[in-house]
């Protein structure tokens, strides 16, 4: 049963998603300690859960309030049922659960859970905070605005996985780069009204429905801590297994040296990880498939290379990956650089995924007659190998370390300081 007020502030919700929306834009001053007049506003942030759906059912654990925006003009309904918002490409639409239509043509539309312990839900996954709805051509966008503590607990567990007790110093760890990641990248979309993508694009984010008492009481643990260098946010990047050593991001990427992203010695802390070692084994003609699909598509033509004649490693970086790739056929030469080389090659195993590091040795097994049969790929690692090694963390919280000690081993001469 809806009830419909129209040009009415509903004032909690409506101020709370005010709050919201500026705090998420609010600068982030300078860390010094000592600098007067500093005020760290609240730090919500806004979080993209998707763009490419036409429509999407929303309801919340219990009632909860739908704002929808006109022309400048606001409604408000109250719900507990589900509700459905579909694109009308430039406007939105809101439908109950009797596919009844509650508002025909709104330019925004926000559910604001009301009372305590109250989660809005998506498709049936359950989000803290509130949702915020846009037209988005054919599609709708999701937003997610909540408070950053309340993100990290739905960031923590898809990035870390399931943990135990002895490892809750990793979780600190791992929950304050990704603090410092999350305050460092507000705004960067410009024009755009979120802060954050729910993805691999920049941080995995899942929600409420993985939160876990170990992650949640790292989190409140550390609350407000992040990690910085000369009074900056560090950029805290991550990964899950360095195969022994960590790497200058300027090595990996085509980058600028960064001093707290250098080459690091893990000390055999991820050995535990599986892909602490690791081997792609491709037949001669798997391979130059795959690197003709790779060029192909990177020079937007069709693409022949030839018959493989060998695979060499050219120059390798301080952490021991491969900086440059040279594959040699009947016809050319082929050559490739620092983190490309992992979507170049792939993997035989899962061809629609990249090799798990560039941190390998190259084994060409050829026949009697000296062709290539066969390029296995005997590596260590898995991701880009810049920053923490989220297994290393693991190994060393199991191993007595603090979290304090594990950021300062992968992000060298960093401070750590409270935010708010």
């Amino acid at each position: 049963m809806f009830t419909r007020i129209v040009n009415i502030i509903a004032r909690t919700g409506t101020a709370l998603l005010l709050m919201a929306l500026v705090w998420s834009c609010g600068t982030i001053p300078g860390l010094k300690d000592e600098e007067s007049g500093s005020v760290i506003r609240v730090p919500f942030v806004r979080i993209l859960l998707s763009e490419n759906q036409p429509e999407v059912e929303l309801s919340a654990d219990h009632s909860f309030a739908i704002e929808c925006l006109t022309g400048g003009e606001q409604s408000i309904y109250y719900s507990s049922k589900p509700v459905t918002v579909r694109s009308l490409r430039s406007e939105v639409q809101v439908l109950n659960h009797k596919g009844e239509t509650i508002h025909d043509r709104a330019s925004e539309v926000n559910i604001l859970p009301r009372g305590t312990n109250n989660r809005t839900e998506v498709g049936g996954k359950p989000y803290r905070g509130i949702i915020r709805i846009l037209p988005y051509g054919d599609n709708v966008r999701l937003i997610n605005i909540l408070y950053i503590e309340d993100y990290l607990r739905g960031v923590v567990p898809p990035e870390l996985g399931q943990r135990n007790d002895d490892e809750v110093e990793a979780v600190k760890a791992q929950a304050v780069a990704a603090r410092t990641y999350a305050m460092g990248h507000l705004q960067q979309y410009d024009k755009e009204p979120y802060d954050l993508k729910a993805s691999v694009y920049d941080q995995v984010y899942e929600g409420y429905g993985v939160e876990n008492r170990l992650v949640n009481k790292a989190i409140d643990a550390t609350v407000g801590t992040v990690a910085s260098y000369q009074d900056k946010l560090i950029g805290a990047y991550y990964h899950s297994t360095c195969g022994g050593m960590t790497d200058d991001i300027a090595h990996v990427w085509d980058r600028e040296s960064i001093p707290y992203l250098k080459a690091v010695a893990d000390s055999g802390s991820c050995s535990w990880s599986k892909y602490y070692h690791w081997k792609e084994v491709f037949t001669e003609e798997q391979l130059r498939g795959r690197l003709e699909q790779y060029l192909s598509g990177d020079r937007g033509k069709d693409l022949r290379i030839g018959a493989i004649r060998t695979v060499e490693v050219r120059e390798r970086t301080p952490g021991g990956r491969v900086a440059k790739l040279e594959v040699h056929t009947d016809t050319d030469t082929y050559r490739f650089q620092k983190d490309r080389i992992r979507w170049a090659i792939g993997r035989a195993s899962s061809p629609d995924l990249i090799l798990p590091s560039d941190r390998f040795d190259v084994i060409i097994e050829r026949d009697n007659s000296g062709n290539v049969l066969r390029v296995v790929f005997d590596g260590s690692g898995y991701g880009h190998g810049v920053g923490m090694c989220q297994c290393g963390a693991i190994g060393m919280s199991r191993a007595g370390y603090t979290f304090e000690q594990i950021l300062h081993r992968y992000y060298a001469g960093i401070d750590l300081k409270q935010l708010y």
